[in-house]
């Protein structure tokens, strides 16, 4: 597999990484909302690029000491290759000094994303009943320290 690059996402990738979302998330954010989070200065939105190809992404807000990850996706052919830990890693590195935690929400049954998520240091600290539409589930809440 080819090196993995990740940089900030800009307005020539909204096509790609909403093409990602649509293709792993059931409920997928529009190119129109993935262009707007590129035009807030308290987002962070980065590409991961495998070789020449956009493969994942990931994007956030934050705001005083927090920050939020809204969506995190990888290329079908592109999971379990250390896209998403890279990703991860990159976003909270992207972030200014005086945020300290992130927090995140996931579908009860995504037990690859939960595992991810847990190896990088969040830990579960609730759950929000039928949170999720289409299919209707539970979100499971998840926390990291950074500093």
């Amino acid at each position: 597999m080819s090196e993995i690059i990740i940089k900030k996402a800009e307005q020539c990738h909204v096509p790609q990484i909403a093409e990602i979302e649509r293709n792993s998330i059931p409920q997928p954010w529009s190119e129109a909302a993935f262009a707007s989070a590129l035009e807030d200065k308290k987002a962070v939105t980065l590409a991961a690029f495998c070789g020449d190809v956009l493969c994942g992404f990931i994007t956030g807000v934050y705001l005083l000491d927090t920050a939020d990850i809204y969506s995190v996706a990888v290329s079908e052919n592109y999971r379990k290759t250390g896209v998403g830990k890279l990703l991860l890693e990159e976003f909270f590195s992207a972030l200014p000094e005086d945020v300290n935690s992130v927090g995140l929400e996931v579908r009860e049954s995504n037990i690859p994303a939960i595992k991810l998520y847990e190896k990088t240091g969040f830990g579960r600290v609730g759950l929000r009943k039928n949170f999720y539409q289409e299919p209707r589930e539970n979100a499971v809440l998840m926390t990291k320290t950074l500093r």
